[in-house]
């Protein structure tokens, strides 16, 4: 069986550099990709500040998810505490939105977003948390206060199922050809160059990769847990996520 490859844009705010998201919404589109996009529904996050606020973003945003593109609850206001990462599902980093909160104040943020978008008439069908850090706590929070059950995060080599709800592991920073699994490729246009743009574009024609690139509603997902393979694949993963950030910081 071939891999699958899904394309996630992260950091869709009001704020975005919307000349780059719209040069990547011009590739997507002219390869029919449907990605899914991660947006931040009341950014206060000052490095996403790239614009002045586009009063017709929400328009924007309605305008994608008729178009078939799967919309993402990216947090709240994408700000960062400190956390320790051995709290996190995901230990990436030292830092988290909601990771290392009490129960009720995560409900009550998860709450909010999801109002917003409500307001707006956008209905989120997948989570995706703030640099990837988010607790258990966050999953049930998220269990009480919104009616979907996917998370695009985790890193495994296919679906799986914890704490109820359904990870669509995202491994990927860019398009690399796998011969194996489900793979999501998390892409951040506000920082993209032009070449990284451009490069983007060559690589998803490539005919290994266009023929296999899916929808979240095509991801086949059967219930099971994460599996021997993929627990042996995650812990290759962050022995390798630690030596490279061990070595970074010796020749820093």
């Amino acid at each position: 069986m071939s891999a699958k490859y899904l394309i996630r844009l992260d950091d869709a705010c009001d704020t975005s550099d919307l000349e780059k998201w719209y040069s990547i919404e011009a590739i997507l589109n002219e390869a029919n990709i449907k990605p899914i996009v991660a947006v931040i529904p009341n950014n206060k996050d000052h490095t996403l500040i790239h614009n002045s606020p586009n009063k017709f973003f929400w328009e924007m945003i309605k305008k994608w998810e008729s178009n078939g593109w799967t919309i993402a609850m990216h947090g709240y206001e994408h700000l960062y505490h400190h956390v320790h990462r051995q709290k996190l599902i995901l230990p990436f980093y030292d830092r988290s939105e909601f990771a290392g909160l009490g129960l009720d104040i995560q409900r009550k943020k998860i709450r909010k977003s999801f109002a917003i978008f409500k307001k707006h008439g956008v209905e989120p069908t997948v989570w995706v948390a703030p640099g990837h850090s988010f607790d258990k706590l966050t999953l049930q929070a998220l269990f009480l206060e919104v009616p979907f059950r996917v998370v695009s995060d985790g890193i495994a080599l296919r679906p799986y199922r914890y704490k109820g709800f359904d990870f669509v592991p995202q491994q990927l920073w860019n398009v690399v050809e796998k011969s194996y699994g489900t793979w999501t490729v998390c892409l951040h246009p506000d920082t993209m160059t032009r070449e990284q743009i451009e490069e983007l574009r060559l690589s998803l024609r490539r005919p290994e990769i266009l023929p296999n690139i899916i929808t979240l509603n095509e991801v086949a997902f059967d219930g099971r847990g994460e599996g021997l393979l993929c627990w042996i694949y995650s812990r290759l993963f962050w022995m390798k996520y630690r030596l490279v950030n061990t070595i970074k910081k010796l020749i820093g």
